[in-house]
């Protein structure tokens, strides 16, 4: 006799309500809606992800589950403006799937027909990173209690036409400069004024004046 084992049991066949609400279930159990995933492999705008909750037979022996491909991931995007973290390899995050097949929309980038019929597919995916990290970060811009920014990185590079800063710019460090420097006002170093400061030990000819005073 075979040892069949499912995921119904005894009180699954008592009536013909109990059999239609576990088909039901069942169906429902087979759609995808939200989970936690890891990145596996990142393209420019993709990512390759795999399931981190592990599929579950009937005798409770878990599966892990195959590598889900193509999921578009989160950046936050206003117009032509971005901000964007890439996601990296390893990192853990939430995969939602939609309603219907996306595949059409994610190839054109506009709206279009499903293409297909498939409903909460795991092909029809979306990432959203940012949970459960595995240790601490490097590289941080954060907004706290204070009304504070802080922007922590190994080097932190700006490429713009022009930077302006509204009020006073403090630098905890050494200071170097490729191009030219302009000051409206006054430059000071090492307290000396560089508009006003005099010269001693001044003299006529080839010689050259003292330092500044």
């Amino acid at each position: 006799m075979a040892n069949n084992v499912g995921f119904g049991d005894e009180r699954h066949v008592q009536d013909d309500f109990a059999s239609t609400q576990f088909m039901i279930d069942q169906a429902f159990a087979g759609k995808a809606t939200c989970t936690l995933v890891e990145v596996v492999a990142v393209e420019d705008e993709t990512v390759d992800v795999r399931p981190l909750v592990d599929q579950v037979d009937g005798r409770g022996t878990g599966t892990p589950h195959g590598v889900i491909h193509d999921l578009p991931f989160f950046t936050l995007r206003a117009g032509n403006c971005e901000i964007r973290v890439k996601p990296r390899v390893g990192d853990k995050g939430a995969a939602v799937f939609c309603h219907s097949d996306i595949s059409q929309v994610k190839a054109t980038k506009r709206d279009a027909l499903p293409g297909s019929k498939r409903r909460f597919d795991w092909a029809d995916g979306l990432y959203f990173g940012g949970f459960l990290p595995s240790g601490p970060a490097t590289t941080v811009i954060e907004i706290n209690a204070d009304d504070n920014v802080l922007i922590k990185a190994p080097t932190v590079k700006v490429e713009a036409a022009t930077v302006r800063v509204a009020g006073d710019l403090a630098v905890d460090g050494a200071v170097t400069v490729a191009g030219a420097i302009t000051a409206a006002g006054e430059v000071t170093g090492n307290g000396k004024a560089l508009s006003t400061h005099t010269h001693g030990s001044v003299q006529t000819g080839t010689g050259t004046s003292g330092p500044p005073t």
